[in-house]
């Protein structure tokens, strides 16, 4: 069930917004929502890549022996003591989702 919000824009991007909802046949509501969805998704995309980033920079701040022991470390957790009889990789489209997964 969608929800009603009121939004307040300024009279230039009304009238941008009416132009491509105009442009796309579709309701100024659909427009901001796909905007919005948007905005959120790549907010998130940047989030993931800053975690990914950051977690790089402290690995490459280790010395080889403390890479080695945190890469054994974190296959230990990704396998979970399961003995795994082919090489699998795990991956996440968010750090949320590493949250989440890690987690469980």
């Amino acid at each position: 069930m969608a929800a009603i919000l009121s939004v307040s824009l300024p009279p230039g991007l009304r009238a941008s917004l009416d132009a491509e909802a105009k442009r796309q046949q579709r309701s100024r509501s659909f427009v901001v929502s796909e905007a919005i969805r948007e905005y959120v998704a790549r907010r998130d995309r940047d989030a993931f890549t800053a975690a990914r980033d950051q977690t790089l920079r402290e690995g490459l701040a280790l010395s080889p022996a403390q890479r080695l022991r945190l890469a054994e470390e974190l296959w230990s957790e990704f396998a979970r003591g399961q003995t795994v009889a082919e090489p699998w990789t795990a991956s996440f489209d968010t750090f949320a989702e590493y949250e989440q997964w890690r987690r469980r």
